[in-house]
Parts: C-alpha cells; sequence; structure tokens
C-alpha cells in the first residue's frame, strides 16, 4: 500500500506525542549553592576585640617611636638605581609592658631614593636608602620615616692638579663610589600610631 505524505506526518505526530508528553511528567530538581565569604578583621577590629579578652591584650606603638635598623647587604653607588629594593633587619627586640612587639632580625623594607655616580673632574658617587615598613608580630605592617645617606671620597684636588700637570688629562679622574656597609645600623621611626594584638 501506497501512503501519501499528509498521512505520513500524521503517524510521526502520533508517535512523537507520548514522548513529549513522558518529558512533561519528569521532575526537575534545583540545587542552590550559597557561598559565605568571610572577611578579615582589620588591626582596629582586632584591638577592640583583645580589650576583653582573657588571652590577648592590644598594646600600642606610637608615632614616631624609634626603633633601630641593620643594612643586610653592601649597597654601592656603582651598581644600584632609583627604586631598587633594599632589606634591612631589625637590630633589636623593640617591646612594650614585657611583651615583644616587633622581633629582632625581622625583614624591614627599604628602597634606593636617589643615587649618582662617581663622575670626571673627582667628583664621588652618591646613594641614599630610605626605610619604607616592618611586620610586627601580629602580621600588622608598620610603616616607616628615615633615610641614610652616603658620599664617596672627592678627589676634585687631586684631579685639578693632575689637569694641570697633564694638560687637562687628569681632569678625567674620577671620585670614588659611595658604600653603606652590611651590617650599618641607624634609627628610624615609627610613621603613626599602631595597636599590636599580643598573647597575654
Amino acid at each position: 500500500m501506497k501512503f501519501t505524505p499528509s498521512v505520513i506526518l500524521l503517524a510521526s505526530s502520533a508517535i512523537a506525542t507520548p514522548i513529549f508528553a513522558q518529558q512533561s511528567q519528569d521532575t526537575i530538581v534545583t540545587t542552590t549553592v550559597t557561598t559565605t565569604t568571610t572577611k578579615a578583621a582589620t588591626p582596629e577590629e582586632r584591638a577592640a576585640a583583645a580589650v576583653n579578652s582573657r588571652t590577648h591584650v592590644p598594646l600600642i606603638i606610637p608615632a614616631g617611636t624609634p626603633v633601630k635598623v641593620k643594612l643586610e647587604r653592601d649597597v654601592s653607588s656603582a651598581s644600584v638605581n632609583p627604586g631598587d629594593t633594599v632589606t634591612f633587619r631589625m637590630a633589636a627586640d623593640y617591646s612594650e609592658y614585657g611583651h615583644v612587639l616587633i622581633s629582632e632580625d625581622t625583614r624591614v623594607h627599604g628602597i634606593v631614593s636617589s643615587v649618582e655616580r662617581r663622575s670626571a673632574g673627582g667628583k664621588p658617587g652618591t646613594v641614599t636608602l630610605q626605610v619604607e615598613s616592618v611586620r610586627a608580630v601580629d602580621g600588622q605592617r608598620i610603616p616607616l620615616n628615615g633615610a641614610k645617606m652616603a658620599v664617596g671620597k672627592g678627589r676634585q684636588t687631586q684631579a685639578a692638579t693632575l689637569g694641570i700637570l697633564t694638560l687637562g688629562l687628569g681632569a678625567t679622574k674620577k671620585g670614588l663610589s659611595a658604600v653603606i656597609a652590611s651590617g650599618t645600623q641607624f634609627t628610624v621611626y615609627t610613621a603613626k600610631k599602631a595597636t599590636i594584638v599580643v598573647p597575654r
């Protein structure tokens, strides 16, 4: 028997209907996942919480407090550039009421703030280091103010004398580079008040 196109379409429709009907009866389950983000407490919040704590106590480092730092490695005006990172270390513990707030040998961050190479005419090199910050025992960053400058040995007199004796050639003689030796200690100061939370 030969079917017409209209009969074929009708048959297809009749077969497909039960399939769609079965799909409409399926149960769709939606799962909602809730993510909770915990915000870290600020130093101020930690200090406020420690006021009535039996296990911790808040202690203040006033602005302008002097602390001593030491340079970790030699720095020479011949080899550094402005903006280079320089590492210092705390030369001693800083304590209040018997509690260490900044530990000895803690890394202190600094940079090369300016540098000049030695040059002809006996002009010496110069270098200035800027101390920027240190971490307290509770992890809080403490900003610092302080700088150390060094000037190399000048040779202007020698260059001038040689310039005369050598018809100007000696004037090309350079001064010496500035060097700040490893272990050099100097005092810097806290830039603002900080409250450090430590165990009782």
